[in-house]
Formats: structure tokens, sequence, C-alpha cells
């Protein structure tokens, strides 16, 4: 993969190290090209080197397997990304994730443009094309393994020698085995920034366990707690990784919770609320409703509540996304948890091509990022309230989650966590500053 500031090189032709910088320095050959466009333009001046020298490189060419830094390729515009999400502007999870993305990207002096798709794949993959294809191409690219449309996706990009970022879903087991490893097979594939979504429904599916649990009544006569469960589109990878985290939560947990059923709603609220109420109706004695997301978690409440049941004493609930509207459900005791934090991650993306484009080692920055969520209750709610809400984005400094920024931090820290702590760090100089 190729960024602005780099040069495809043979590994340990030690004629080609010296002479493509001094090429570059020469203004013969254009440094943000790659080295095969650089064989090319060499046909040129081939009677500077001779034939013989040309036929060598082409040669060699076909050998090249690494990268070649140079120093940063300075432009004189911002840098330009386009995330491709695949939904529609006003959507519960992409609207804030894009606006975060927005907030990272404006502050480390980047652009960014959104493009939705309409819960599409074929239309992303045409907006992915055109974008790619257009002569005024953007310096990177971001988008998630829609419906497994991720490798397409990713061949575009490579095709036309655009910088891409998978975030959010990746591709699945068998592709990613296919393709191998990001920066290999294509090269302008720089990563992947995803949430540990296995965890969010492994760990959802232990809290609500503990907290049916706590109340004799929720417990079955067999002496478990039953549990019906809400996923979201059947060939969602965050669908069928949160599905696997509960069901490894409830073998593991055998003799004190039971499985009933699990359905798909395709993550629609409303979707889910009928399909509740009829899952309810099969399983009356379940005392707890897991959810792949939010949404279809505020439709099971809607549904406990049609049954004439009371969410949040009768019925257990828990969904993942950690929205405004289910952090006030959680408030009013009707949800019992949300799993959050990766509406973070657009952000984190924008750092991690930010440091890329100015330079920063390809060592530093990880292939694959597999970022934990956090279990949002009624006990830390204050907590993560106040760090997804969107009006205090402006305030957060993304440089100190840069390693271009901080060169001695040892790593990147994507963590809600460490979002809290910097932000704690940056109130408390500004106090300190105003006495």
């Amino acid at each position: 993969m190729f960024r602005k500031d780099q040069m495809k090189a043979i590994e340990g032709d030690e004629t080609t190290l010296r002479l493509q910088p001094i090429l570059a320095e020469m203004r013969l050959i254009d440094p943000s090209r790659s080295f095969r466009s650089i064989v090319v333009g060499s046909l040129s001046f081939a009677s500077w080197f001779g034939l013989a020298f040309v036929a060598a490189m082409l040669t060699h060419a076909f050998q090249a397997n690494r990268l070649y830094g140079v120093e940063p390729f300075v432009q004189d515009k911002p840098y330009r990304i386009v995330l491709f999400t695949p939904r529609i502007p006003n959507d519960h999870f992409w609207g804030p994730f894009a606006e975060f993305m927005d907030e990272a990207a404006t502050d480390l002096g980047m652009e960014l443009e959104v493009q939705y798709a309409a819960s599409s794949r074929n239309l992303m993959q045409a907006q992915i094309l055109d974008v790619c294809a257009a002569q005024d191409k953007p310096d990177a690219i971001v988008f998630q393994s829609f419906k497994r449309g991720g490798v397409k996706f990713l061949k575009i990009a490579n095709r036309h020698e655009v910088t891409a970022l998978l975030v959010n879903a990746g591709l699945k087991k068998q592709l990613a085995e296919v393709i191998g490893e990001p920066r290999t097979s294509l090269p302008y594939w720089l990563g992947e920034v995803l949430p540990d979504d296995f965890e969010a429904g492994f760990h959802l599916a232990n809290a609500l366990i503990d907290e049916a649990r706590r109340v004799p009544q929720r417990i079955g006569e067999d002496g478990k707690v039953h549990i019906i469960g809400l996923i979201g589109v059947i060939s969602d990878g965050a669908s069928t990784q949160r599905l696997a985290g509960l069901q490894d939560a409830i073998a593991k947990r055998s003799d004190e919770a039971v499985l009933d059923q699990v359905v798909a709603a395709d993550w629609n609220e409303e979707l889910a609320r009928r399909r509740c109420r009829v899952l309810h109706r099969r399983y009356p004695d379940a005392s707890v409703v897991w959810s792949a997301s939010d949404p279809m978690a505020i439709g099971a409440v809607n549904a406990i509540s049609d049954r004439k049941l009371v969410p949040g004493k009768d019925v257990i609930i828990g969904g993942v996304d950690a929205t405004p509207e289910a952090m006030e459900l959680i408030e009013q005791g009707k949800m019992f948890a949300s799993v959050g934090g990766h509406v973070l991650d657009g952000g984190w993306a924008a750092v991690l091509l930010h440091d890329f484009f100015h330079g920063i080692d390809l060592d530093r920055i990880p292939k694959r990022s597999s970022l934990a969520m956090r279990l949002v209750t009624r006990e830390n709610l204050g907590t993560y309230r106040a760090i997804f809400d969107r009006s205090t984005w402006k305030d957060i400094d993304f440089r100190k989650f840069s390693l271009v920024h901080q060169p001695d931090q040892k790593g990147y820290q994507f963590d809600i966590r460490e979002l809290v702590t910097k932000q704690h760090q940056d109130q408390s100089q500004s106090a300190k500053l105003q006495e």
C-alpha cells in the first residue's frame, strides 16, 4: 500500500534504494506514485540510464514486496476522507458515528465527507466505485463490510490505489483467510478498526442473568433464568458475533440460564416490538430479553408493556449501542443495561489515518484493532452519558490520541475509559489556568 510519502522498493536491492530518493529529489519521479508507475514513467528518460537499466527495473518491480519510506509529502490542501455508511443520515448509530469522526477529522486538520447507502449494498458499492474512480479521488475511504461486501469494496479501492480502512464490521473468517492480512494481497488496505462484538454480547448476557437472578420470581421452576433474544440482519457480522457471545455466556452458565429462542428483527424497533410480543407469549416464563441493539431493546420494552408486564421488574432487558434513548430508559429503570462505545470508532479511525498521512512508521499502525465496548448501567450512567453527549465532542483534543503528536506514547489508547481520563485531565488543567 502507498501513501503520498511512499514508494515501493525492492527488498535488498541497494541500487534501487539509492536511486529512488535521488530521482525523487531531482523531480524526475513523483514520490506519491507507486513503484509500478515509477517504472513506466522511467521510460521517458531511458536514454539517460540505458535500456538495460529500465529492463532491470521492470524485472525487479514484480518482486517488490515492502514499503519504502521517505520524508512526508506535504499537500497544499487538507487530506480528504470519505466515510460510507450503510444507513440514512439520522440513523441512531451511524449519525453520531459520522459526527464523532467529523469532529476528530476537523480537529486534526482533515476533511470528512459522508455518504449514505440507505441499507443497499449495491448502492454502497456504486458509491465507492464512483468516488475511487473520480479524478479528484480522496486520500482514503472508510467503510464496513456491509452485507458481506467488504472484499469487493476493498478490491475497488485497491484497483484505484485509494487507501481503505474497514470499520465496525470486518470480513467473515473464511474470506479473511483467503484475502490475508491487510497490506499484503490488497496493499492499499491499511487495516481495520472493529468493536469486539463477541465480548459485547457475552458481557451483556452475564449482566442480565445476574440481575434477573437477584429476584426469585424471575427464576423458572427449573431453577434457571429463561432468555429470549433479538438479533439484527442475519448476514451482518455484528449480529452473528454478538449472538455468539450470548450463546457462549449461556453455555458457561447452563446450570443457571437457558436460551429459549432467538429471532431476527433486522435492527428495527417496531419489528422487534412485534416479534418480542410473539416470543414472550410463546415463552411466558422468560424473564430476560437480550437484544443485539438498543432500538430493538426499546422495541422489547414496549412489547413487554403491551403484555401488561413491567419492564425492568418482571422482565430484565438490555441492548447494545448505549444510545441516548437507551440511557434514558436505563435511568427510568425500564432497561437494565446497554453495551456501547463503538460509536466512537470513527474518531479512532480518523486518528489512524491522520498519523498515516503524516508519515508515522507503519509498524506503529496496527493492522487489526479490536476495541472493547463498555457496559452501561445506572451505576455508571452519569460518566458514560457525559462521554456520549454529542455537544461535548468539539472540546476533545484528538491530538492526545495521535502518535504523531504523542511520539513517546507506546501505542494507541483507543478506549472509552481513556477518553474519560483525558477529559478529566483537560478539565483540571483548564481549572488551574482560571485560578
